[in-house]
């Protein structure tokens, strides 16, 4: 084993350097009758291994403690409908706070940091944001399909345009572009009321005296977008305005969003209820469809079953150096519109117990294993020939399958509609370059 493996790597090695002299151009099938589409100075090509594929939906993805937060409502002609929204709590930023002897709230301000957006950038939102009811813990793990109990009171229920380019001056001082509305000041007065208090004595106090806010969009019917909001930024925080009798101008009291804080996004999808027929029939099990076109989307929304049910075949071939083994999936321009496909989507491996590992290629990096999308080609390529060695290796392929998964789908709202094996061109495929084995 150890000879076989040492001449694979120098068979690697000899193929990256004659690999300039060959070139390969057939369509092969795999099976009893498999037969290499070149043979020159050893080195073979596989153009297309047919892949089995097809839709299912993602399960739940752990959302809290993400470097950004999503919210909004969009309609995706392909997808459907999509809302996100943000449970987070605050924080006190000095301790025995006391507003003073007769404070007189003035308004109460919700501002919060861009980091970029999906969808339409000029859609009107219609915004909520409610108190949060239930405890919930920093040292919690919190899902994407997760919920909490609410105060009925709506303290927001605004329509919201996003500005991503003008300053905000507030007072004297111009900050960037940011998302601010007002909030009704009943929550302001529930502060003033505190003041002096054991509530606002601490932050121990504080979290169950005030746990947060989810801050959420009304489902829109078409177009829509999703805001990136950075919720740790010196820019995002809940800012108390008020004054007391006599005072000429008000003063700020901040509670910020630190570090530390129990936050989570919540995703819906509205059980794909408006998608493209072809998406809600292979979310419903019909897996031959996928056979056409197939769907990924973040937001805990689908993923791609992928098997290779032909490869064992080659074993048909003898002992063979797999030097190149690419899945190839290329995207429908005619579904991208104004809906990026995502930057970069992973591959993991089914394993028999039904939990998922990264496949051995991803160790060896980006460069090598791949998964980014090409704006040029409309495309995406993975490497995972020490997926497909390995298999032959082993004299056998237990293939329970791959996930193909949007990367960093907590924060990111990107979809992709992939062409299927049976397309007419550009078709979803494994290519393989070996050198047989004397």
């Amino acid at each position: 084993m150890k000879n076989f493996r040492t001449k694979a790597r120098l068979t690697l090695f000899l193929f990256l350097s004659i690999s300039f002299f060959t070139s390969c151009n057939k369509n092969e099938e795999l099976g009893e009758n498999i037969q290499p589409s070149d043979d020159r100075m050893g080195v073979s090509f596989i153009q297309s291994i047919p892949v089995t594929a097809y839709t299912v939906y993602e399960d739940s993805i752990k959302s809290d403690e993400t470097t950004y937060n999503l919210l909004g409502s969009y309609c995706d002609p392909v997808f459907g409908q999509t809302n996100a929204g943000i449970y987070t709590q605050f924080k006190l930023t000095t301790t025995a706070v006391d507003f003073g002897d007769s404070p007189i709230c003035d308004s109460v301000v919700l501002s919060m940091a861009y980091a970029g957006v999906y969808g339409d950038s000029a859609a009107t939102m219609r915004i909520n944001v409610n108190e949060i009811a239930d405890d919930f813990y920093y040292d919690n793990y919190y899902y994407s399909n997760d919920k909490l109990g609410t105060y009925k009171t709506n303290l927001a229920n605004i329509d919201f345009v996003p500005n991503f380019t003008d300053s905000i001056q507030v007072g004297t001082t111009k900050y960037p572009a940011h998302f601010r509305i007002k909030l009704k000041k009943t929550l302001g007065q529930k502060f003033i009321n505190a003041s002096g208090t054991s509530d606002l004595n601490d932050n121990t106090n504080f979290l169950k005296f005030f746990k947060g806010l989810y801050i959420s969009a009304n489902t829109v019917s078409s177009g829509g977008a999703i805001l990136y909001l950075n919720l740790l930024s010196s820019l995002t925080k809940l800012s108390l305005y008020y004054h007391n009798v006599g005072d000429t101008a008000s003063t700020t009291y901040n509670f910020i969003i630190s570090d530390d804080c129990a936050r989570f996004t919540a995703f819906d999808h509205k059980k794909f209820a408006n998608a493209t027929p072809v998406l809600k029939q292979q979310l419903a099990g019909d897996t031959v469809l996928g056979d056409s076109i197939l769907f990924v989307q973040a937001m805990a929304g689908t993923k791609i079953k992928l098997k290779f049910p032909d490869v064992i075949g080659l074993n048909a071939l003898g002992k063979i150096a797999i030097n190149k083994a690419e899945l190839v999936m290329k995207v429908d321009e005619n579904s991208i519109g104004d809906y990026t496909p995502p930057e970069k989507l992973i591959l993991s491996k089914i394993n028999a117990n039904g939990t998922v590992s990264f496949l051995a290629d991803y160790a060896y990096g980006d460069a090598y294993y791949g998964g980014y999308y090409s704006s040029t080609t409309k495309e995406y390529r993975f490497n995972i020939s020490k997926h497909i060695q390995d298999a032959l290796l082993n004299g056998s392929f237990e293939d329970q399958g791959l996930y193909l998964v949007v990367s960093g789908a907590a924060v990111k709202s990107n979809r992709a509609v992939i062409k299927g094996n049976k397309s007419s061109q550009d078709n979803l495929r494994l290519e393989i370059i070996y050198t047989k084995i004397d």
